[in-house]
């Protein structure tokens, strides 16, 4: 359990300073919270996806231990419904790169977690 922790907080270290140099980067205008998503396909379906992942992560934090991999990889299919969203839809504000990067780092954190529950 405390391997969980310190991947996540290690996601979400990395995720600031990565974005944060990527915004400079690329100029990247990060939109307001009410103007974030692309469209109602976009808006219902990270929400649908967001609630799963969490009703996800206390099953499997709770009941189901051998499954806590999917703690990863729920945010990991989030953030890349996000990035193909922003891609398709809005690709010239360039965001699609941010979610991008927070996708992979839940991936790379699913990946990890697994060698250290396996070794």
């Amino acid at each position: 359990m405390v391997s969980i922790f310190i991947i996540l907080i290690s996601i979400l270290v990395l995720d600031h300073f990565i974005n944060k140099s990527q915004i400079k980067k690329w100029d990247i205008e990060v939109p307001e919270l009410k103007n974030r998503y692309v469209n109602k396909l976009h808006k219902y379906g990270e929400k649908i996806l967001y609630w799963v992942s969490m009703i996800v992560m206390i099953l499997a934090i709770t009941e189901f231990h051998h499954l806590r991999i999917l703690i990863f990889i729920s945010p990991g299919i989030m953030f890349t419904f996000r990035t193909i969203m922003e891609w398709i839809f809005a690709k010239d504000n360039k965001t699609y790169l941010l979610s991008a990067v927070t996708s992979g780092l839940f991936i790379i954190g699913s990946v990890v977690y697994g060698i250290l529950q396996f070794l």
